[in-house]
């Protein structure tokens, strides 16, 4: 894969707000309302779905940090793009989905719950909001491309 292209890892929705999420085998983005079936769904316009890179948790977990995408409320976890360097407006391209990074997202309280040295571990490196443009069905495995925005590098 090259710094435009990655993979869809995993994908992860939850029935609860708050309430760790569930890996499913596939899921439904809406457009400009965000992950069928996923309780943040709809309540805000520029966080409808998370992503996350999958090199950030192996690299927590190399560090004897116990985490899972689940545990961190993610929605799509992914591989070989470098999300803290897409600013917002970038747009991804997943299947026939198109998501757009609005914001960085930020350590909360909750991480402290899981474990303590979490938010400062995480602290610029905890991924990204997006909001749904154009909706589709998405699956692990899936490509990811940039289709505009910045030109991240490969993560190792």
């Amino acid at each position: 894969m090259n710094a435009r292209t990655g993979k869809l890892i995993g994908i992860y929705l939850g029935a609860h707000k708050g309430a760790s999420k569930t890996a499913v085998p596939g899921a439904e983005l809406i457009a400009g309302h965000g992950v069928k079936g996923d309780s943040h769904a709809g309540l805000k316009p520029h966080r409808q779905i998370s992503l996350f890179e999958s090199e950030v948790l192996e690299a927590v977990k190399a560090e004897g940090l116990s985490l899972s995408a689940a545990e961190l409320s993610v929605n799509l976890l992914i591989e070989n793009i470098r999300l803290e360097a897409l600013t917002p407006g970038s747009r991804l391209q997943i299947g026939t989905a198109t998501i757009e990074i609005t914001e960085a997202r930020k350590p909360c309280g909750a991480l402290t719950k899981i474990d303590k040295r979490l938010p400062k571990r995480l602290y610029r490196n905890l991924g990204v909001f997006g909001r749904i443009i154009t909706g589709g069905t998405v699956r692990p495995g899936d490509p990811i491309e940039i289709v505009t925005g910045a030109h991240p590098q490969t993560t190792a």
